[in-house]
């Protein structure tokens, strides 16, 4: 039997607990028959004030990241989404793939992961050889989302850091 309100999908969602975005945004895209269930990934606010202290805090977000897969395991979602980006790109390409071997190992279901599908979206458009981007991340995490494209086979022409003060001052950034 299904689930009786996510009869089509139910979704696994992992993100910061310090991030205040893509639950809301997760909601308000849900298709009728889809659930999200957010899980977060324990994470201090604490101010991520110079490339140290940003690397620190995705090394506490990338060492919480099982225990929250586990939480929401708990519910038998058909799948899980990478709500954050930023440790998908970490250690290149290969990185990114052993990210999504592990999740995958512990889950025993999929996960999307923002460094794939980014490069997913590109290849998708056909042709697309040279990118710029912009995160909000301080210049150590642009290198390795550098490096991962580079890594994936694209040029990269141009990044643009937007060093936010603190964890919760990412979603603070208008679009």
């Amino acid at each position: 039997m299904r689930d009786v309100l996510g009869w089509r999908r139910k979704f696994g969602v992992l993100g910061p607990s310090t991030n205040t975005i893509v639950q809301p945004d997760f909601d308000m895209m849900r298709p009728p028959g889809v659930t999200n269930h957010y899980s977060r990934i324990f994470t201090p606010n604490s101010n991520a004030v110079s490339n140290e202290t940003f690397m620190a805090g995705t090394a506490i977000i990338s060492s919480n990241v099982i225990d929250a897969v586990r939480s929401v395991m708990t519910c038998a979602p058909d799948y899980l989404v990478m709500g954050m980006s930023a440790i998908t790109f970490f250690g290149g390409a290969a990185g990114a793939d052993e990210f999504q071997r592990k999740v995958e190992s512990e889950a025993g279901v999929g996960i999307s992961i923002g460094s794939h599908s980014c490069t997913a979206a590109l290849h998708a458009y056909g042709g697309i050889k040279r990118i710029a981007f912009l995160t909000p991340y301080y210049p150590v995490a642009n290198d390795q989302v550098r490096r991962y494209f580079t890594d994936s086979g694209f040029t990269v022409v141009r990044d643009i850091c937007l060093k936010c003060p603190s964890w919760t001052g990412i979603a603070e950034v208008p679009t």
